[in-house]
């Protein structure tokens, strides 16, 4: 991570039964929601999965430029929308306080390059 960026990070369950149709769904993002993410300057995200979790890690200049970015955002709702089908929890477009579950960091480690 840049010291010019900020990360968050955040976990969602996919439902078993539809595992496969989460990850082919990720296959094929939609341009509108990489441009989203570019323009609300997204430095680097990636998608873990292993069983039912999804760890996403966000790294963005500002994550509240982010958020404020795709915010309303057509692409990125219908997105949003279209792979909630596949999930028991996670990112939910329809809730206003908290649409993106970002996790609390409480550990930290950093190997010193001056070791």
């Amino acid at each position: 991570m840049s010291s010019d960026t900020e990360r968050a990070v955040y976990i969602q369950r996919i439902d078993p039964e539809h595992r496969d149709d989460y990850i082919e769904a990720h296959e094929d993002v939609p341009e509108g929601v990489s441009n989203a993410m570019s323009r609300g300057g997204v430095t680097e995200f990636e998608l873990y999965v292993r069983g039912d979790l999804a760890v996403c890690l966000l790294e963005a200049e500002d994550i509240d430029t982010y958020l404020n970015e795709i915010d309303g955002d057509d692409d990125v709702e219908e997105w949003e929308r279209y792979v909630a089908q596949f999930k028991r929890e996670g990112v939910d477009m329809d809730d206003p306080d908290e649409p993106i579950p970002f996790m609390e960091r409480i550990w930290t480690f950093s190997a010193s390059a001056d070791r």
